[in-house]
Order: structure tokens, then C-alpha cells, then sequence
């Protein structure tokens, strides 16, 4: 998927929510899924947003409308993520979080 979007053949954007808890991991965890991490919150917001292939995707009033209609559904976080993908209108959330995948949230995780 990343590949796909640094040759321009596909938009990855992202709420803030989900950038900051890329840049919360960074900053303490040493290893997410098997990956080790190094560097700090600065250098992955720069590796992800400055210099690659991933957008912040507004986080307006059209995201709110669609978080309220959901809140009971997630919890803070994937709602957000979910209302943000709803009021962006994408294609899909990028995700291997079953509550969301089982809430006939279409998903890709590859």
C-alpha cells in the first residue's frame, strides 16, 4: 500500500489521531508487530507526513457530524478514525482492528 502511494497510485490519509499514536509509539514503545522502532516522533512524522507518501486528513465539523452518529459504536479513537474515513469519503481504513473490520468498516491491511 505504501509503495502504491509513493509511486502515486494511491492517497493515504490519515486522521491526527491515528499520526499521534504513531508518534506515542515512537516515543516509548521499542518494537510494534515485530517492528523495531528507532528515531523520534519528529523523524516518523517527517518520514510519514514531510517526506512521504501520507496526508493528515482534515479533522473538521463534517468528521464530528459523523462521530456523533457513531460514538456508541468505538471507542474514542476508532471512532475517530472511522468518522474521519466517513467524512472523507475513502475507500477503505487502513487497519487490522477486528472491531472495526467487524463493523462493516470496509478495511485493508497489507
Amino acid at each position: 500500500m505504501f509503495a502504491e502511494a509513493e509511486a502515486g497510485e494511491t492517497v493515504i490519509q490519515t486522521p491526527s489521531t491515528a499520526l499521534a499514536e504513531v508518534l506515542f509509539s515512537v516515543s516509548r514503545d521499542k518494537e510494534v508487530r515485530g517492528v523495531e522502532l528507532s528515531g523520534t516522533p519528529e523523524d516518523a512524522r517527517q518520514a510519514l507526513v514531510g517526506n512521504g507518501p501520507v496526508s493528515v486528513a482534515p479533522d473538521g465539523d463534517e468528521t464530528m457530524i459523523e462521530y456523533a452518529e457513531i460514538v456508541d459504536e468505538f471507542s474514542i479513537h476508532d471512532g475517530l478514525i472511522v468518522a474521519s474515513h466517513l467524512a472523507q469519503g475513502t475507500a477503505a481504513v487502513i487497519t487490522a482492528d477486528g472491531v472495526i473490520r467487524d463493523a462493516d468498516v470496509e478495511t485493508v491491511w497489507d
